[in-house]
């Protein structure tokens, strides 16, 4: 009996505790997010994060902030991010999570940029490599003579093949509908 009284106090212990917790880590991520939100704050991270430990002075000297106070200022909220030890900060690993994830971020921006530019101008790539078949089919008639059947049929192969993997590549930059 006494066992079945003590877990149930444990059991409510944690019960209590356990939406402390949750709005604790609630806070911390809110937190985070709005110190990441000021982009001279994520610039100071990419510098203490690309060279692993910084001074103040490098950081300002990086990031070009001119007041010491406004640079100071901006370490102090990124506090939960950074170590600070000597005169040198280096990222937590709260720190090293959040410039994992910002170097992820750029990465997929930039190549979802790159699949966008290859979206918008498909029309204009496909003629582009329709263009270039046929200057290669002109080249090779006027270098070797008159083509046989087969010898044009491998080309239009060619250029079928190459047109559908373009189109392929253009159909998976196309983004993803989400349902709500």
């Amino acid at each position: 009996m006494t066992h079945y009284i003590i877990f149930i106090e444990i059991l409510s212990l944690h019960v209590i505790q356990m939406p402390e917790e949750a709005n604790e880590t609630k806070n911390l991520e809110e937190e985070i997010f709005k110190t990441l939100s000021h982009q001279l704050r994520r610039d100071i991270l990419r510098v203490i994060g690309e060279s692993q430990k910084a001074k103040f002075t490098e950081i300002k000297k990086a990031t070009r902030i001119d007041e010491s106070a406004s640079l100071s200022y901006h370490l102090n909220a990124l506090a939960p991010l950074l170590l600070h030890k000597d005169d040198t900060y280096s990222l937590s690993e709260l720190g090293k999570d959040a410039y994992s994830l910002m170097n992820k971020m750029t990465a997929y921006s930039a190549s979802a940029a790159t699949l966008s530019i290859i979206n918008r101008q498909l029309g204009a790539t496909i003629i582009a490599n329709a263009l270039l078949w046929a200057a290669a089919i002109l080249a090779v008639h006027v270098l070797e003579g008159p083509l046989n059947l087969m010898t044009l049929l491998i080309f239009a192969m060619l250029f079928s093949v190459s047109n559908n993997i373009l189109y392929s590549v253009a159909i998976r930059a196309k983004p993803s509908k989400r349902k709500s």
